[in-house]
């Protein structure tokens, strides 16, 4: 059977995906032409949880694996495969939680929301997303991107039903903590942030605090409508 890879590396890339690359065996330490590498891993809790994996061919030496649950630390082990069977998995690699924030942002003017679609909700996220990814890009000259904001909210302001009020989860980015970026967020707000979204400028309120603790708390301190989840 073939021996164990080597120089396993594995990177949280967001929330949802991490990123998992080895050595090939050379051929002369292979005992045998290497078929397949499999990749093995498990979310870590207290109670027992199935083990997933993912098989990769023999040339490729890297995988992207999606799926994960952003609050839960995951092991993740590798083996190789021969026509004479699986080799030993290598030592567990721990991969840790990745950590975030919740911010929220209020803006329009949009269509009032007694008169949304879920199409229309949709949009509206994706205007506001792609927003948020160009404003952290102009402050980090980095290649943030929109895969690391989940978990968006999109709900009705009760005072004025043509403003939106947008919640999501943002995650560390490279170096760059997810406090950061929502400071980053904040400031531009704060700075008379506005956008022309075809004929209309939609320009977002200042006075509605950035940062969140929980998606529980207040928003803009007032009420609000929850209209999408």
């Amino acid at each position: 059977i073939p021996p164990v890879p080597n120089n396993i590396s594995v990177l949280r890339l967001n929330g949802t995906h991490m990123t998992i690359s080895w050595s090939l065996i050379p051929i002369i330490e292979a005992r045998g032409f290497i078929q397949s590498y499999l990749i093995r891993y498990q979310e870590i809790a207290k109670r027992k949880r199935q083990i997933s994996s993912v098989s990769v061919p023999a040339t490729d030496s890297s995988v992207v694996i999606g799926g994960l649950d952003p609050d839960k630390s995951y092991s993740v082990s590798i083996s190789a495969s021969t026509n004479a069977g699986q080799g030993t998995f290598t030592d567990v690699i721990i991969v840790d939680e990745t950590e975030s924030s919740l911010f929220q942002l209020r803006a329009g003017p949009f269509t009032s929301c007694g008169e949304w679609s879920i199409s229309i909700v949709n949009s509206i996220k994706s205007f506001i997303r792609s927003v948020v990814v160009d404003t952290v890009k102009d402050y980090c000259d980095c290649g943030f991107l929109d895969s690391f904001i989940s978990n968006e909210t999109l709900l009705c302001d009760t005072q004025n039903r043509t403003q939106a009020v947008y919640r999501a989860q943002v995650f560390n980015f490279d170096s760059i903590s997810s406090t950061q970026i929502v400071s980053w967020i904040e400031d531009w707000v704060l700075n008379g942030a506005s956008v022309t979204s075809g004929p209309i400028l939609v320009t977002f309120d200042p006075t509605c605090p950035v940062p969140l603790n929980s998606f529980n708390d207040e928003i803009c301190q007032q009420e609000a409508t929850i209209l999408s989840a």
